[in-house]
Order: structure tokens, then C-alpha cells, then sequence
């Protein structure tokens, strides 16, 4: 299945789980967002990470299964994971409230606000793992057009 249809899938999915208060608090990030805003990554993208606030996640966990992981800076987080859905209330490097306030949706994003090139280089930064890193290179060659 082609990147396009993956991301549909689970954007399709992310939406039959919320009611539409929580869906206009909801910002698609990670990788899944770089790709919705049409820069090539070079790799199958097969989930989708999502950004809530603090309130909007409690709204959610009175109803689906919240889980904990381990945080790349240390310690752990809270998730709410719906297969390859994975919803959180903070992503290293950057705040939700800016975030969402940048956030507006892509042609393809099925009306979800997508979060900014700029907050998602901020937060790859911050990652600083191999695939960030190419990541970033990625956007960097998106955003210089073409050479």
C-alpha cells in the first residue's frame, strides 16, 4: 500500500475515534505530518503520531487505553495508542499551544490541522536520531525547491 492510502487509513481511523470537539484540537505531527505537507522522505511512512493538549488528552483517556513509554529525553510519557495511532500530549522541543496555533490542515489531511514545517524541524532537532536527521536534510531540500 502506497504512503498516500497508509496515511488515509489511519487518518480515516483517527477521525471515527473522536467526537468533533476533541477533532478540533487535534494536530497530525511526526514524520506522518512531514509527509502530509508532500515532502519525500525516501521511506514507507506506517503511523501516525498525534499532538493533543493537556485537556483534550483526559477527554480521551475517560474512554480509550492509556499506556506509558519510555521519552527519548528520559523517564516516561502517557499514550494513547489505537493501533498505529499514537496520541500524545507533548513531543520534545516544542509546546502544544504554539504548535496548534501554526498547525493548518493539507489538501490530503482530511480537514486535521498538520503541524508547521518549522515546529516539526524544531522537535527533529531536538530528536536528534539517524532518521531525524534525514528528515531534516529532506526538508531542507523541500523547502530550496527544485535545483
Amino acid at each position: 500500500m502506497a504512503n498516500d492510502e497508509k496515511l488515509t487509513d489511519l487518518l480515516v481511523q483517527l477521525k471515527s475515534h473522536l467526537d468533533p470537539q476533541e477533532f478540533e484540537r487535534v494536530v497530525v505531527f511526526g514524520s506522518s505530518a512531514i509527509a502530509l505537507h508532500g515532502v519525500p522522505l525516501g521511506r514507507d511512512i506506517d503511523d501516525l503520531d498525534v499532538f493533543v493538549s493537556p485537556d483534550t488528552f483526559s477527554l480521551l483517556a475517560k474512554r480509550l487505553p492509556v499506556s506509558e513509554k519510555n521519552a527519548s529525553e528520559g523517564g516516561t510519557i502517557q499514550t494513547i495508542k489505537i493501533g498505529k495511532i499514537e496520541i500524545l500530549q507533548s513531543f520534545p522541543g516544542v509546546e502544544f499551544e504554539p504548535v496548534f496555533a501554526a498547525a493548518l490542515p493539507t489538501a490530503s489531511s482530511h480537514g486535521f490541522r498538520v503541524g508547521s514545517l518549522d515546529a516539526l524541524t524544531a522537535w527533529k532537532t531536538v530528536q536528534g536520531r539517524e532518521k531525524d536527521r534525514k528528515d531534516l536534510e529532506a526538508i531542507e531540500r523541500y523547502k530550496a525547491g527544485p535545483s
